[in-house]
């Protein structure tokens, strides 16, 4: 695991109240998020985890399979799973090119395109609602703290991702 000689912060039992873990409290953060997202963007019959992968099309449309995999953060069976139905729901367009045919390139259709001026403003909202009371600096620490915290655990969960492919 991370760095052994860093002091504890804490002993182990403080983490066992839920309230106290920065996962657990994360956790809560992203279902309450997803729930309030998913109210507005299921009128445009787009869930809560075709969202993720709209978001990051969005902003980079052509990208291949692994790349808008590694983006979201999942793994790539799940990815395959998760295309198909945007696919099948008209969001995306999966082509290979002739040059590489084991790379699958997504692409937005028009219609997800549109999607983005109506459901930018939803996430926009949600944002709004999460910091209420917040000044635009503590938004901003808050933003850089969780960023710090993910990169602590980036190589953790790559070494994981690693050790479990090695498995399957």
């Amino acid at each position: 695991m991370a760095n052994k000689n860093q002091d504890n912060r804490h002993r182990p039992e403080y983490y066992t109240d839920p309230n106290n873990s920065i996962g657990y409290l994360a956790r809560i953060v992203f279902r309450s998020f997803s729930r309030l997202l998913e109210r507005g963007t299921l009128t445009h019959n787009v869930s809560a985890g075709q969202w993720r992968f709209l978001r990051q099309l969005w902003r980079e449309d052509g990208i291949t399979q692994r790349e808008l995999s590694e983006r979201v953060g999942m793994r790539e069976p799940t990815t395959v799973v998760a295309l198909k139905g945007l696919e099948k729901d008209g969001f995306i367009i999966r082509k290979k090119t002739p040059v590489d045919r084991r790379k699958t390139f997504i692409y937005l259709t028009p219609h997800a395109k549109q999607l983005e001026l109506i459901l930018a403003p939803m996430n926009a909202e949600i944002h709004e609602i999460a910091t209420r009371g917040m000044t635009n600096e503590e938004v901003s620490t808050l933003q850089e703290l969780m960023r710090r915290v993910i990169e602590n655990l980036a190589d953790e969960t790559r070494q994981l991702s690693d050790l479990t492919d090695v498995k399957a």
